[in-house]
């Protein structure tokens, strides 16, 4: 297997693979200290793109406010945060 960069957006995968609702104060927090911390006003484009690359992202909100994001389908994500998709059962002949 190819090892490549981990994009931004997979790293906040990492981060949601718990699949419990998670806020984005602690998403921040999980970048603070990084090279990736400055970006992290781009939140919701990185959300999108989680959802663009097979992710199904849940948000719990207060009116407009988001509260939390919830990762819907970790099972399908790999330690790294990249969507690898649901495992293929071999059938038993």
């Amino acid at each position: 297997m190819k090892k490549t960069k981990i994009n931004r957006h997979e790293r906040v995968a990492q981060v949601m693979l718990s699949g419990n609702p998670i806020s984005p104060e602690e998403i921040k927090q999980a970048f603070k200290g990084t090279d990736q911390e400055n970006l992290m006003y781009r939140l919701s484009a990185n959300i999108c793109d989680i959802r663009v690359n097979g992710g199904i992202v849940k948000v719990y909100k207060d009116g407009r406010r988001v509260k939390a994001y919830q990762l819907v389908n970790h099972s399908e994500f790999n330690s790294n945060g990249r969507y690898v998709g649901k495992p293929v059962e071999t059938p038993t002949a």
